[in-house]
């Protein structure tokens, strides 16, 4: 039995990198992938697996080896975690400035899993040389505060690559965002010749076509640092998460949280003498992040939406908590 790292697939069909360096196409053994129990998918790019050869360029893959930590989203249609990107030791989430617009909600979704689990976080803002507008240099600047990493990028300029490309080197690192905001361009701006497939932004819209159909893992040149492409995304679903633990996965409000007056059966929405809405009132806890943060628990109670007044957050209408 050999070892080998998962490269791409989807459903029954995976290329592994051998422990030798070679590629070769797997199958699953059996209906269900021992260690993948549970999952709306067996594997995800980054994976490492114990695979046996079969026929001369192809093998059958047996065990899952238990992951150092993954990136998903719930599938709505499975009703089951899926996996998108595993044994990563940086997540960087890719936005742009414009085109298309920059939706911090996303960013907020993306970081949950990183700030609870202790990854490195990096936000890339692609297409600065559109112009980056006052609110976004705001929400910029207080995911810094919170303790995020920054870039400023331009894929189509160079703009902040070399910065990209030396806080990856050496490591494993997955590629997140929306559709559009250029995450394959990005990586073929960090080494020509990736073969990424970039996508065109529908205009008409401000909304990107998928490209990336599933997730690509990639070794750079250097045969020390590897990237995982990861499918544009409209929407993170996050039902996975218990909603007891949401707080923990902001790290301003878990900071905030370990103070409160009525400890851990506070859910910091409307419970008098808070300390975290009482932050969220002085200023000291970005609005945004805490209407993030009450949208979000209210989507994993299945209960509706919430939308922020007046430093506390209220029932709204009904709505698919679309993230913008």
């Amino acid at each position: 039995m050999s070892r080998g790292t998962v490269l791409s697939g989807a459903n029954n069909s995976f290329v592994v990198l051998t422990e030798a360096g070679t590629q070769v196409r797997c199958g699953l053994k059996g209906k269900k992938l021992k260690g993948a129990e549970g999952f709306y998918n067996p594997l995800a790019a980054g994976d490492i697996v114990e695979w046996e050869a079969a026929s001369e360029g192809t093998g059958t893959i047996s065990t899952l080896i238990p992951r150092k930590s993954l990136f998903w989203r719930y599938n709505e249609k499975g009703k089951a975690i899926q996996a998108i990107a595993a044994n990563m030791d940086v997540l960087v989430c890719v936005t742009s400035a414009a085109m298309p617009p920059f939706r911090p909600r996303f960013i907020d979704r993306v970081s949950l899993e990183p700030s609870s689990e202790g990854i490195p976080f990096i936000i890339a803002l692609n297409k600065t040389d559109l112009g980056v507008d006052d609110e976004t240099a705001e929400r910029m600047a207080d995911y810094r505060r919170i303790g995020f990493e920054t870039i400023e990028m331009s894929a189509d300029l160079g703009l902040g690559v070399e910065t990209l490309r030396e806080r990856i080197s050496g490591r494993t690192s997955a590629f997140v965002g929306q559709s559009g905001v250029g995450k394959s361009s990005i990586l073929n701006a960090l080494e020509a010749g990736l073969g990424l497939k970039v996508g065109e932004v529908c205009e008409k819209f401000e909304r990107g076509r998928h490209t990336t159909v599933a997730g690509i893992l990639v070794e750079l040149v250097d045969g020390r640092t590897r990237v995982i492409d990861t499918p544009g995304f409209r929407r993170l679903a996050v039902r996975g998460i218990d909603p007891v633990t949401l707080g923990a996965c902001f790290p301003e409000i878990r900071e905030a949280s370990a103070r409160c007056p009525l400890g851990p059966r506070c859910k910091h929405l409307d419970e008098p003498g808070c300390a975290v809405t009482s932050l969220v009132e002085s200023g000291a806890i970005h609005e945004d992040r805490y209407e993030s943060y009450a949208r979000i628990l209210a989507e994993l109670e299945d209960t509706r939406s919430w939308a922020r007044k007046v430093g506390r957050p209220r029932r709204v209408h009904e709505d698919d908590f679309e993230d913008a």
